[in-house]
């Protein structure tokens, strides 16, 4: 697909959405809103999910987390971007709905896996360097349990209890996983 074709695909999966939500979302209505054809939208995804979800999140990539020069700043960094990617409304509309066949599909896993888990992963890990560079920590954290300790949070707060994604739910996520972290090499010291 050219860059044009993409652009339309992806602004035809966002609208629909919006509109229709993820319940309601048809390959055949994306392809028809696109100018293309059902058997394109196939080829690059394999199902409505991998299609919703390469579309959900493709301009929410996590981004590069400054270096604040501590710990519990970098922290911040990583917490801010959680809460502003899980706290869109995009997200917050979709994603819910698509838990089920993030727990069923293991196509869909993969997506998932490859277009947030692992870069938010692999920033959560260059924080974590850098917080051993300057001796904060004695050695990395477990990354999975670090990603869990960011994500769980944020997304139980915004979907289930219905909390904001503000400035206090940033720095009570950045304060637990520091405590959780400081925690860890007081332990192994």
């Amino acid at each position: 697909m050219s860059g044009e074709t993409d652009a339309a695909v992806r602004r035809a999966t966002q609208e629909l959405l919006a509109e229709v939500g993820y319940a309601g979302l048809r390959v055949q209505d994306v392809a028809t809103r696109a100018g293309v054809g059902k058997a394109a939208l196939y080829r690059r995804w394999p199902s409505k999910a991998a299609l919703a979800l390469h579309h959900l999140i493709g301009d929410l990539r996590p981004r590069e987390y400054r270096d604040s020069g501590s710990l519990r700043g970098d922290l911040a960094e990583v917490a801010a971007d959680f809460v502003e990617r899980m706290a869109h409304p995009r997200v917050r509309a979709v994603l819910p709905e698509m838990m089920a066949d993030l727990l069923h599909d293991g196509a869909l896993q993969s997506v998932f896996e490859q277009v947030c888990l692992l870069p938010e992963q692999e920033l959560i890990k260059a924080v974590a360097e850098r917080a051993v560079e300057r001796g904060e920590l004695a050695q990395l954290p477990d990354l999975r349990w670090a990603h869990a300790q960011f994500a769980g949070p944020v997304f139980l707060w915004l979907t289930m209890l219905g909390g904001d994604g503000d400035q206090a739910l940033i720095d009570r996520v950045a304060d637990s996983v520091a405590a959780s972290w400081m925690y860890e090499k007081g332990r192994n010291a």
